[in-house]
């Protein structure tokens, strides 16, 4: 396991999307709208996934980006299908373009993420915690803490 840096994850989190539309804006401006459509479902849903993950693994950019694939795929397979089976009206078409936006820019954004949280993150987030810190529940730590101190 390790320890997630919160001030790269949270300039990562915030940055990379921006950075994939200043990169990406004269293509019609497609990138920056994305921000803002899927600006949202990227904290909401990406936020999560990415904490989880970093706590669990190094997470190089590309392995990021694939993460943010299969994170939009899943998604945009349980609003489909929760759609389908709670509307009166299905909108499929509406929510597979925009599951075809995040198929295109969620990975884009996954990329950015990785590289500018690895470029920031500190040296302490880079090594993995030691097995006694993982094992140990937080009460056992403070009495072992404690014992300590006393000796």
């Amino acid at each position: 396991r390790f320890v997630i840096d919160p001030v790269a994850f949270a300039l990562a989190l915030v940055l990379a999307p921006l950075l994939v539309a200043l990169l990406g804006f004269w293509i019609m401006g497609i990138p920056v709208i994305a921000v803002f459509f899927g600006g949202p479902c990227y904290l909401v849903a990406g936020t999560p996934v990415l904490l989880i993950y970093l706590h669990l693994r190094h997470g190089t950019a590309p392995q990021i980006a694939a993460l943010a694939l299969a994170t939009v795929l899943i998604g945009g397979a349980i609003i489909l299908v929760g759609d389908h089976r709670l509307s009166t009206r299905p909108s499929h078409y509406e929510i597979l373009s925009f599951t075809g936006m995040g198929v295109i820019f969620g990975p884009l954004w996954g990329f950015a993420f990785g590289l500018i949280y690895n470029r920031l993150r500190n040296d302490l987030s880079r090594q993995p915690l030691p097995p006694q810190a993982i094992t140990k529940k937080p009460k056992e730590r403070a009495t072992t803490q404690q014992a300590k101190g006393n000796k």
